[in-house]
């Protein structure tokens, strides 16, 4: 079995995290879809047509890159625990021979790159050529999924050139591998505008991953199974809104090309910013107050590694103090709203004194973030996982004290609760903890597992403020399955 990296990757650490907080909140069988956060990672165009795979078998490709995403490029070998790459893939249901024969089906897809010799005749066929699987390598073993790369396939993942800019969430949403392949392609051709070029009806099929599906082969078969399906799950479950239109040839009815147009909506990314009433706040703060537009917002949603709620609270309330501060009158605070979230500028720490009162009413909770943030020297590359962990480790350590206030019949409760939950496997794993029931000393001498059992207490408070119970003592009852 290859040897997985020592330290998690920023990427996997984002999605354990995010993993723990939502099975806390909606129980193991949650998914991503259930996630009240995106993740979103970049995929190399070449990667984007990988022919006719199953929808599984492209989630789990997505997946697999998002879990390198944060690996150096000389690192080939991963591993995830069972549960978390389940989750990421956003299936729920027990049929493992299902996602057995997805994961191997992987190993078919195949990156080829061809050469025509200088000398070769024009129209020659005699071409160099080198074909590298997507996967080298998949395993699962000992509740763990292990996969490799070709090195070659790792550089790919990695290049800077020519890459697109994916959300998990919604390309795990769709349940058509055809809206999910056309979704991809769209969303990679994007920055060229709408309408797309026209299309011979061949390349259309390719677009949408159809292209050796018999049934596909007449047109009006290949419109309604494959077309319209995929053109209603984008439209429903994405950020893109998508019509198509067909062209025939001179004097028949007979369809030759097609193109497609499309435009940004607000899809799943931008409702995100409604699932809460801070989120809501700050939508309205950015819309309302700074003017910034839908294409603007929905790119701040689709990036919540690298643009958490603190960050953005910490820039509204470095362009606040810049009006309110006078001196250079600022014309467009959209645009440097903007400049100071991707360059992480907050509030120096020599004027945070004087920016408190004038913030206390409208933006204390933006301070306290700019507080955090290290002065105005740019954010360094992980601060969003920075941000995100902090959160994470202060709710850890408010439910830790929570447990510390109850009785010893309702703390007994909670630890035998918490040792049966996925995150907790998950850390056991990670940790090479020797099983065993979970004591109140090892949590005190183990931050990692300390704060993940304090998620679990403050996940268990919320399901019991939801349920009503007015017992005397529901904190008793606080896990009960």
């Amino acid at each position: 079995m290859p040897k997985p990296p020592q330290r998690l990757a920023a990427s996997e650490q984002y999605a354990l995290e995010l993993f723990q907080e939502t099975v806390g909140r909606k129980g193991t069988a949650a998914t991503i879809a259930d996630a009240d956060k995106d993740i979103t990672f970049k995929k190399n165009n070449v990667f984007i047509d990988v022919g006719e795979l199953s929808l599984l078998g492209r989630r789990s490709l997505n997946v697999m890159d998002f879990l390198a995403s944060g690996a150096p490029p000389e690192v080939t070998d991963f591993d995830c625990d069972l549960a978390l790459f389940r989750f990421l893939l956003n299936y729920d249901s027990r049929n493992y021979k299902h996602m057995r024969e997805a994961l191997r089906e992987t190993q078919k897809s195949t990156v080829l790159v061809e050469v025509e010799h200088a000398s070769a005749r024009s129209g020659s066929e005699l071409k160099d050529f080198v074909s590298i699987s997507l996967v080298n390598m998949v395993a699962v073993a000992g509740g763990r999924v292990f996969f490799q790369f070709h090195p070659a396939i790792r550089r790919l993942q990695k290049d800077q050139r020519g890459y697109t800019f994916l959300s998990l969430r919604t390309t795990s949403a769709f349940s058509s591998q055809y809206a999910h392949a056309l979704y991809e392609r769209l969303r990679s051709v994007a920055f060229k505008g709408s309408p797309t070029e026209w299309l011979t009806v061949d390349e259309a099929r390719r677009w949408a991953g159809a292209s050796g599906d018999k049934y596909a082969d007449e047109f009006k078969a290949f419109k309604r199974r494959v077309l319209e399906i995929a053109k209603t799950q984008i439209n429903e479950l994405s950020d893109l809104r998508v019509e198509y239109e067909t062209r025939s040839s001179p004097g028949s009815k007979k369809v030759t090309h097609i193109r497609f147009a499309f435009r940004e909506q607000e899809g799943k990314g931008m409702q995100s910013f409604h699932e809460s009433e801070a989120r809501k706040e700050l939508y309205n703060t950015l819309r309302g107050e700074f003017g910034l537009g839908t294409r603007d917002i929905e790119e701040i949603a689709r990036r919540p590694q690298d643009f958490t709620q603190d960050r953005i609270e910490a820039a509204i309330a470095f362009v606040r103090h810049r009006i309110k501060k006078g001196g250079k009158k600022v014309h467009a605070p959209g645009k440097l709203l903007l400049k100071a979230l991707e360059e992480g500028w907050t509030i120096p720490t020599a004027e945070l004194e004087d920016a408190r009162p004038a913030l206390a009413t409208d933006a204390a909770r933006a301070a306290g973030a700019a507080n955090a943030v290290a002065a105005s020297a740019p954010a360094e590359p992980d601060a969003a996982t920075a941000a995100l962990q902090r959160e994470y480790e202060e709710g850890g350590k408010r439910g830790f004290q929570a447990f510390l206030e109850l009785d010893s019949a309702a703390q007994a409760s909670l630890l035998a609760s918490f040792a049966r939950t996925a995150p907790f496997r998950v850390l056991q794993v990670q940790l090479k903890r020797a099983k065993g029931p979970v004591t109140e000393g090892e949590l005190r001498s183990t931050d990692r597992l300390r704060f993940a059992f304090g998620q679990h207490v403050l996940a268990a408070q919320k399901k019991v403020a939801r349920s009503g119970r007015t017992d005397s003592k529901p904190q008793a009852r606080l896990f009960d399955r």
